[in-house]
């Protein structure tokens, strides 16, 4: 018998691993599957421009940013610098009025001033439009941001907030320096100026 044939022979090929190999069809496959669920994912990581969540200033004290029962309150208020803007003065909400205007038969109505709206002296006899343009005689800002924060509850756009919560939170600041939202919890101007943002995502 000849030496060559107790030579061994070549090994046989390694098992396939189906698992492991991806097939072109495969591929194309997964990249249109992914493709197909990219909107699904953006649609759910996306969130509101229109409106926040915001709460109460009690519910704000403690955390709570939804009714009781689990349902969430959305604030759709406007910032002191749209109310400010000459072409949003049609969207003021009645009874007030960024500038004095004329009205039919001659007669004018005026500006709403910033006093006796709310209490105190600080802006002298300057209008609500005056006050919401930002000066060093408004502390933290809370001026403008009353205004805003009014203009809001007048247009229906912070259900958490009624005028005259807003103005007795002015008033509080201009009578001790800070506002109460429950007992024993101080707010100063820069905490008040904070949670009226939070109605304010516009």
């Amino acid at each position: 018998m000849s030496d060559q044939a107790d030579l061994p022979s070549s090994p046989p090929p390694p098992p396939r691993d189906d698992t492991q190999v991806v097939r072109p069809t495969s591929r194309r496959r997964l990249l249109q599957s992914g493709l197909a669920a990219a909107p699904v994912l953006l649609t759910l990581v996306s969130r509101p421009v229109l409106g926040q969540t915001c709460t109460t200033m009690s519910g704000h004290v403690s955390g709570n940013m939804s009714r009781p029962g689990g349902a969430t309150i959305s604030c759709t208020g406007l910032t002191p610098g749209f109310w400010k803007q000459e072409q949003h003065f049609s969207s003021w909400p009645s009874p007030c009025i960024p500038k004095t205007v004329t009205v039919a038969g001659g007669a004018t109505r005026q500006a709403t001033k910033f006093h006796p709206t709310f209490a105190g002296s600080q802006f002298g006899a300057k209008t609500m439009l005056e006050v919401l343009d930002p000066t060093t005689a408004d502390t933290a800002g809370l001026g403008r941001h009353i205004v805003a924060a009014l203009l809001n509850c007048h247009a229906g756009r912070t259900p958490v907030l009624s005028a005259t919560q807003v103005k007795n939170m002015w008033a509080e600041i201009a009578a001790k320096g800070f506002f109460e939202p429950t007992v024993n919890v101080r707010w100063y101007a820069r905490d008040c100026v904070a949670y009226l943002k939070t109605t304010m995502p516009i």
